[in-house]
């Protein structure tokens, strides 16, 4: 894959990117009902965290992969999920969404797409070896695939069999759950496609689309 060509101070210019007191581009999210929030803070050297409780850094320069990727929960849909390795083998991660309630989500959505572009840009800077991930693993993404298939097949028969029987309340119930059940799925597969990404141009496809503003 080849990286596109940029000055060594470049950083994507959004509007929608959170910064902290001094000005640093920062993110922040609650990653579980029980839980505290969590920000992240790009630093001159380090990606930096902290919970309130405990805090800690990770040295830009031994970042070993960034990986991006769908993944939609019960109540959001449309989640994505950051991924950074580090070489000693800690991975940190964060996701566009926060839990507020045992029913209620907040979406960071340009936030979360800004900081992605500032902190892929920063790593491909301080790490130049690092490797930049879209979508899921080649082994859970063939699992997930067979999956999908087998289960519109599997629905495709239910279907026949239920018009053969006249049996209509069995087959709105097929194509409503069942139909459902496989659009997700097809969903993830079209996003998470296993490649590699320019980390000065992120897939669209893995990133929040941000809401027009009023």
């Amino acid at each position: 894959m080849t990286r596109s060509a940029a000055p060594a101070d470049a950083t994507p210019d959004d509007t929608a990117l959170w910064r902290d007191a001094e000005g640093r581009p920062t993110f922040r999210h609650r990653p579980k009902l029980i839980g505290p929030e969590i920000s992240f803070t790009i630093e001159e050297r380090d990606l930096a965290w902290s919970d309130g409780r405990s805090s800690g850094r990770l040295p830009l320069h031994q970042i070993e992969s960034v990986r991006l990727v769908f993944r939609p929960a019960n109540l959001y849909t449309r989640r994505y999920r950051l991924e950074v390795r580090q070489r000693l083998g800690k991975t940190i991660w964060f996701s566009n969404v926060s839990w507020r309630g045992m029913v209620e989500i907040e979406a960071h959505d340009a936030p979360f797409a800004a900081f992605v572009r500032v902190l892929c840009a920063t790593i491909a800077r301080t790490s130049p070896k690092a490797r930049f991930i879209a979508g899921e693993p080649a082994w859970r993404y063939v699992i997930i695939a067979a999956t999908t298939a087998g289960l519109a097949v599997s629905l495709a028969y239910l279907t026949v069999q239920a018009i053969r029987a006249v049996n209509w309340g069995l087959m709105g119930l097929v194509v409503f759950i069942g139909g459902y059940t496989v659009w997700q799925m097809s969903l993830w597969l079209t996003k998470n496609r296993p490649d590699d990404f320019d980390p000065l141009d992120p897939p669209a496809i893995l990133l929040p689309a941000a809401k027009p503003r009023p």
